[in-house]
Order: structure tokens, then C-alpha cells, then sequence
């Protein structure tokens, strides 16, 4: 039985047990007492339920089965897509939503998964949509939450513009306009978002309606989510979002940052200005001795 009405949604599919041990064990070492959903494979089922037994038992986790191309042999897989692309996707809608859901990138094809599960799932009050490989709790992350809808940012010394994969996405989801529209906003990372229940369904709307706005045969193959997920963001769609600062707030989004910008704890937190751990760390495995400092202290 859920003991609060916190939810914390993360797609692990293709993932190992290994993969998402941190991810699993600082969840259980900050007292989380929520519920943990992760989808993942029919294959993966087995391994990911032992390692929540081992690393995270005292978290209720539920394991949602979801079907992909990437869960089949490479044979399979291209017989798939042969047939796929004669299916007439644009015409019919719901046609398109079930192509994209299998073949599209988990990136993107998460955000159909999690909108199933709010849907058939009512009573929640928060919810945290996040990447399981690469982030670590160091604090209960809903402790404290604002209200609406809380978007963890990048290093401010970038640029959707100057940094070259989040310009690539804007370009080719939306063309040189929008980059002139854009290409001076600080990034916002799309893989750890969070806020009240009503909040987070509300951008997962907006973003399935990003997916959905594009062609098929161009969805399938790519990893727009955060491009979508800035566009949404500074053209103002959404309104009651508000940015997590790194060092500053409940999201250190880290992966871009310089090890120089670290203030580590004698027992090896990584702190915010205020002197207290971070939350939530994001994208820590881009550097080695964080990455060592967290494996650690959740491994001891």
C-alpha cells in the first residue's frame, strides 16, 4: 500500500539491473515512501524485480511491462519497420500514436507510457518524471515542492545555441526560426521533471502533441524530446513552470558542468549553495569522481 501519493515514473527499458542500481539504492537510502513505476521489457522483468529485492526493498516498485521494436532480434526488427513504413500513419491518428509508441525512440515513447499510466491511475497529488541510469537521490525529492511544474536547467554558460546537440534538435524539429526564436535561452534538460499531478499531465499533453505534430517517418528515428521540451518551455506553453537552477534548487542537471563548480561534503554529497545535498543529481556518470564519490556512499 502506497503510504503517500508521491510518484516517481522512469522508463528502464533496455536497461540492465546494473544499470540502475545507484538510481534504485539512494531511493531507498532518503526513506522514500511513494510509489516507483519503471517500465521495461518482458525480458528484463525478471533481472530489474531481483535487484529491487537486493537494493531497494523497502520502496513499493511496480514493473510495467511495455512492448517495443528494441526488445526483438535485429531479423525481427527490420521485417517490423519494412511493414510499418507502408502503414498509412498520417491519415489515421490513433494509428500513428500505436506505430510511434513501438518503433520510436524511448526517449519519446515514454511520454506515451506515462500517460497511460496517469490516466488509468488517479489519486496521485506529485509526480517526478525522470532518467533512472544516470541520477542519484541524495534527499526525498518531492520534500519541499513547489507548486506547478518544476523543470531542472543546465549550466547557464550555455546556450540552446551553443550547445551543438540541443541546437540540432531545435533545427531539426522546427527549423532555423526557431533557433533565432531560441538560441539565446539557458537549456533545460527534459529528463528529470516534476510537480503536482495536474501540472505534469498537463506537459505530458503538450509533449505528446509535439510527437504527434511531426511526421511519422521522421519520429520513428529520433530523440526530440528535448527539443519539444524547450520549445514548450520559452514560448511560454508552459505557463506555471518554473526553472531548478543547478546549486540553487531541488535538480542539479550536471552533465555540462565543470568539476571545478563541485562543493562535495566530507561524506561525499554533493551540496547546493545553501550547504544542503542536492536532491536530485543528474547526468553525474559525466564525471568520474562524482560518480565514484556517489557509488560510495550508496554502496557501503
Amino acid at each position: 500500500m502506497v503510504e503517500s501519493r508521491n510518484l516517481i515514473l522512469g522508463a528502464a527499458a533496455g536497461y540492465a539491473a546494473k544499470d540502475i542500481r545507484l538510481f534504485l539504492r539512494s531511493l531507498a537510502l532518503v526513506g522514500f515512501n511513494g510509489r516507483l513505476v519503471l517500465f521495461v521489457y518482458q525480458g528484463q522483468m525478471a533481472s530489474i524485480r531481483t535487484a529491487i529485492d537486493d537494493d531497494a526493498p523497502s520502496v513499493d516498485v511496480q514493473l510495467v511491462r511495455i512492448k517495443g521494436i528494441r526488445e526483438h532480434a535485429k531479423f525481427m526488427r527490420s521485417c517490423i519497420k519494412r511493414l510499418y513504413a507502408l502503414a498509412p500513419a498520417e491519415t489515421f491518428p490513433k494509428l500513428k500514436k500505436s506505430l510511434l509508441k513501438f518503433q520510436g525512440m524511448p526517449h519519446v515513447t515514454r511520454y506515451f507510457h506515462y500517460d497511460e499510466y496517469l490516466s488509468g491511475h488517479p489519486g496521485f497529488s506529485n509526480v517526478l518524471l525522470t532518467d533512472v541510469r544516470d541520477v542519484v537521490f541524495q534527499a526525498d525529492p518531492f520534500v519541499g515542492l513547489d507548486a506547478g511544474l518544476s523543470v531542472g536547467m543546465e549550466t547557464d554558460r550555455l546556450t540552446i545555441a551553443t550547445e551543438h546537440f540541443d541546437r540540432d534538435w531545435i533545427l531539426d524539429a522546427y527549423g532555423e526560426a526557431m533557433l533565432q526564436r531560441l538560441g539565446d535561452r539557458q537549456v533545460s534538460c527534459s529528463g528529470v521533471t516534476m510537480g503536482a499531478v495536474a501540472s505534469v499531465q498537463g506537459y505530458i499533453a503538450k509533449m505528446l502533441h509535439e510527437i504527434m505534430s511531426l511526421p511519422f517517418n521522421k519520429m520513428k528515428t529520433r530523440i526530440y524530446d528535448q527539443a519539444f521540451h524547450n520549445k514548450l518551455l520559452h514560448c511560454g506553453e508552459l505557463p506555471d513552470a518554473h526553472p531548478c537552477q543547478p546549486f540553487r534548487s531541488r535538480i542539479a542537471t550536471v552533465g555540462c558542468m565543470q568539476t571545478s563548480d563541485f562543493v562535495m561534503s566530507a561524506d561525499g554529497r554533493l551540496l547546493n549553495e545553501d550547504g544542503q545535498a542536492v536532491p536530485i543529481v543528474h547526468q553525474y556518470d559525466r564525471h568520474p569522481a562524482l560518480e565514484s564519490a556517489f557509488t560510495a556512499w550508496v554502496l557501503a
